[in-house]
């Protein structure tokens, strides 16, 4: 009876290490996730919604109210619709990671149109760990931006660019804000309509 009664409790006590043993490893789990930048998850995901703000003519420096909706395409590219008393844009752009911000860039034709070249396999959206090393940026001498080519953003101005290349905007994920220059050409006038405004909730 003894050894009967010995052999429940250990198997008990074996049932009991293994259940606190799977707590703990799914706890350590749930702790791992917090540390996962969100950012890398899905850059469209955290710009996606709609902003409202105002939009400035950079002519005029006249603001009225204004209203952008981010549509996802996929991870990492957006359409971008402006609505503001007679103005009704809309572009698409590739996000960048860029530390609390994600920058944004012109993608396909319009790419080309502004800037003259297409894009090429060099350029990536999510940034790498901390020290990784763009080989591709190292070994060519009209690479800038110090030592961070590991970041998107700075990959990106780097491979893909002139140094004096313009660009228009970006979201800051902190504030959950929004900065973008549509720019407006056309018979009559040459100017861009800046737009600034905050994510609703």
């Amino acid at each position: 009876m003894k050894s009967v009664k010995l052999i429940i409790k250990q198997k008990i006590y074996f049932a009991i290490v293994l259940i606190a043993s799977a707590v703990i490893i799914s706890a350590c789990n749930k702790d791992e996730t917090k540390d996962v930048d969100p950012v890398n998850e899905s850059l469209a995901s955290n710009v996606e919604g709609t902003f409202t703000g105002t939009l400035k003519n950079t002519n005029t420096n006249q603001s009225r109210p204004a209203t952008l909706t981010v549509t996802v395409l996929n991870d990492s590219v957006v359409t971008m619709h402006c609505i503001a008393d007679n103005f009704d844009s809309s572009t698409t752009v590739r996000l960048y990671q860029n530390y609390d911000s994600i920058m944004v860039c012109y993608t396909g034709q319009n790419f080309y149109n502004q800037y003259g070249h297409n894009l090429n396999n060099n350029d990536f959206c999510n940034s790498m760990p901390n020290g990784w090393s763009n080989d591709w940026c190292n070994n060519n001498n009209n690479c800038w931006g110090g030592e961070d080519h590991w970041n998107a953003w700075t990959n990106h101005l780097n491979t893909q660019h002139n140094e004096n290349d313009p660009h228009f905007g970006g979201f800051n994920t902190e504030s959950m804000s929004c900065y973008y220059s549509f720019l407006v050409n056309n018979i009559n006038t040459n100017h861009s309509e800046l737009f600034e405004g905050t994510k609703n909730q």
